[in-house]
């Protein structure tokens, strides 16, 4: 068969959706689904909206294995929307797309990304478990297809991510090769929960290799080549980007849904009822929670900056015990929300470690000045009149 590339493939998939009118009754099939105080299939719905590694992060879920082993649902949910390019977190970062950011201003945290995946495979393993992905774009599409069970919806896109390829400036062929092995160990740990092809879920994160595929009955085989009868990457700096149409058609997800009861009709469900809702709003109120916890943390850095500034003469002391007050109730802040320490240190490049050393520091010109020395004085480098980054 000769080989078809996906724009071609592409075209054909939309003259045969086109050729086939719906119906009014159609559009509504999902309107058989009812869902009931407590008749039916549990269904626990996990929220994974906004960014990748912070509003999205391994340890949110981790902390609430317990609470959702005592929900016992019957089927787990998982709605996925992360595209961080038309994420609004960006304005709060002082970042836009037209800075080359596109698709990457989040980072890329392969460990973080295994660590969200090991919780739902590992110690939920035992409950039925299916991805509704709304949209994905980086980190969250490589995240998405670690789950065998996928819907996407009509308009969704798996867009990849463009990881680093700064092992391709070492010119020693062996060591480049080791290094992006070790780079990409990660999407073969994550192919494997889903029991998909690791050449699918590596052509989404490395920008050198290609995909092609071959059918072999109705499921499609995945090679890290251009040898199959659908070439979706070429390789060489091509990333793959699929419509919902197109993953369907090659296997990737199990259809195309606009809605939650699509999702759960498509699974065999017409009767259900939720639980774990507790856990479900906690989850949706944590993007909003440590956002309003990230500004209070450039607050207490602005303060911690101003005190410094002000730490002069005879109100040295006064004004550097503020400054340590500051950066202490920084450290704590950070220390309780990994989301905001990552920002803050994206945004500011600084660390806990950074405000530690700076603690120790002011903890020393506090002890000269005790002692009658004159200490260092505000204006100087170090937390003192700069705490900022």
């Amino acid at each position: 068969m000769r080989k078809l590339s996906v724009f071609i493939y592409l075209s054909l998939c939309m003259l045969a959706t086109s050729a086939i009118a719906s119906t009014p009754q159609e559009n509504v099939w999902s309107d058989s689904v009812i869902e009931t105080e407590d008749d039916g299939i549990a269904v626990l719905i996990i929220p994974m909206h906004g960014q990748m590694h912070t509003d999205i992060q391994h340890e949110l879920y981790q902390s609430m294995v317990d609470r959702i082993k005592d929900a016992d649902p019957d089927l787990i949910l998982i709605e996925l929307l992360s595209r961080d390019f038309k994420n609004e977190f960006h304005t709060l970062m002082g970042w836009d797309s037209s800075h080359g950011r596109r698709l990457n201003f989040n980072s890329y945290d392969a460990e973080d990304m295994v660590k969200i995946a090991e919780v739902f495979h590992l110690p939920l393993a035992e409950f039925p478990q299916v991805v509704w992905v709304e949209d994905s774009a980086g980190s969250s599409t490589v995240l998405a297809l670690s789950w065998a069970n996928l819907y996407m919806s009509d308009d969704a896109y798996l867009h990849s991510t463009y990881l680093s390829s700064d092992f391709n400036n070492i010119n020693a062929e062996d060591t480049r090769g080791k290094i992006r092995e070790f780079r990409m160990i990660h999407t073969k740990t994550l192919a494997e929960f889903a029991g998909r092809d690791h050449a699918l879920l590596r052509a989404f994160a490395d920008p050198d290799v290609p995909l092609s595929g071959s059918w072999e009955g109705k499921d499609v085989v995945w090679a890290d080549n251009t040898d199959g009868e659908l070439i979706l990457d070429k390789g060489v700096d091509y990333m793959p980007h699929l419509s919902a149409t197109i993953a369907a058609e090659v296997s990737i997800s199990k259809g195309n849904v606009t809605s939650r009861n699509d999702v759960l009709l498509s699974e065999g469900i017409r009767v259900y009822h939720l639980v774990g809702e507790d856990i479900t709003e906690e989850l949706n109120a944590h993007p909003v929670k440590w956002r309003k916890d990230f500004l209070r943390a450039e607050k207490m850095l602005r303060d911690g900056e101003q005190y410094g500034g002000w730490a002069r003469g005879d109100d040295t002391a006064k004004y550097l015990r503020k400054q340590l007050a500051e950066y202490n109730k920084l450290v704590k802040l950070l220390e309780k929300s990994s989301a905001v320490a990552k920002s803050i240190g994206r945004k500011h490049r600084i660390s806990i470690k950074t405000l530690e050393q700076w603690i120790e520091e002011i903890e020393e010109q506090l002890e000269q000045l005790k002692n009658g020395g004159r200490g260092r004085g505000g204006g100087g480098g170090g937390p003192i009149g700069g705490g900022g980054g």
